[in-house]
């Protein structure tokens, strides 16, 4: 049995959070690339259903960050923000193991403008929590770079402001 070193924890912490960062940066930044590469796991689970109606789906990582690519090309800018992140690892010592897998609980926001939208004003924000699951990959630790990567997101609004139409025609869906 391998024992989880306060190193371990703090590094998983830091790769967790630069996970969870890159996911917002690689949105708004629209990389494909980015987000099939450094970001998704190979299977994941989305549920945007609150904020884009449909049902929540699984869909393999390169699906997800093509389709994720095309929403965030629909709008003519976005920020998306993640922060206050509680990282659900366990902690350091003799009796923890590294662990396979994390839940990331956090405050989201997005700001969206979409010139044309019906209804006057191209602008919609909105924001909540989101619910994160992330995965330590083996294959890409045994290369020395970051290993954790997203595997369920869950967002559940709690506010919007601005124009609801930003969003017409956006529908995240299985692939």
């Amino acid at each position: 049995m391998s024992t989880y070193t306060t190193t371990d924890y703090l590094l998983d912490r830091a790769n967790i959070h630069d996970t969870v960062t890159k996911l917002a940066w690689y949105y708004d930044t629209r990389s494909e690339a980015g987000l099939r590469d450094q970001v998704f796991a190979p299977e994941l689970h989305v549920d945007y259903s609150k904020i884009l109606g449909g049902e929540p789906f699984t869909v393999t990582g390169p699906a997800w960050a093509a389709q994720a690519k095309k929403l965030c090309e629909s709008f003519d800018s976005s920020q998306h923000l993640y922060g206050y992140l509680i990282i659900e690892l366990p902690q350091p010592g003799s009796s923890s193991t590294p662990p396979e897998k994390c839940t990331v609980l956090g405050q989201c926001g997005a700001s969206m403008v979409r010139q044309g939208a019906s209804g006057g004003s191209s602008l919609l924000q909105n924001g909540g929590q989101a619910i994160i699951e992330v995965v330590r990959l083996p294959e890409l630790e045994a290369k020395g770079v970051n290993p954790w990567r997203v595997s369920s997101q869950i967002i559940t609004p709690a506010w919007e402001l601005g124009n609801k139409a930003v969003l017409e025609g956006l529908q995240a869906q299985e692939s």
